[in-house]
């Protein structure tokens, strides 16, 4: 895992989420991988709504739900997957610094 950088919860936003609909409610999803467990987990956190479209609370709850789930874990994100791993193997994690272009020639 050579891609991760911190994540904060609060960076939440539309392009990390989605809406369902299941039956007569409406969910904010944010999907995640949970690989604080071997084998890493697909799943996501859940948030219900009202209608169709979520709204800034909606997202402040769902951050805050999320903020939850990783109480006791660390938060990163590749490329555009957040992951939630366990504060031991985040411990193990070296993060990539960032690094400059180089000159073309």
């Amino acid at each position: 895992m050579q891609n991760l950088k911190p994540f904060d919860p609060d960076e939440i936003d539309e392009t990390l989420t989605r809406v369902v609909v299941h039956g007569e409610k409406a969910y904010l999803l944010f999907p995640f991988i949970d690989g604080r467990n071997a084998p890493p987990r697909f799943t996501s956190v859940s948030h219900v709504i009202a209608g169709p479209t979520a709204t800034v609370a909606d997202f402040s709850a769902l951050s805050a739900l999320v903020k939850q789930a990783g109480e006791t874990a660390v938060w990163f994100m590749s490329f555009n997957t957040p992951w939630l791993l366990s504060v031991s193997t985040a411990g193990e994690i070296k993060i990539k610094g960032l690094q400059g272009r180089t000159e073309r020639r």
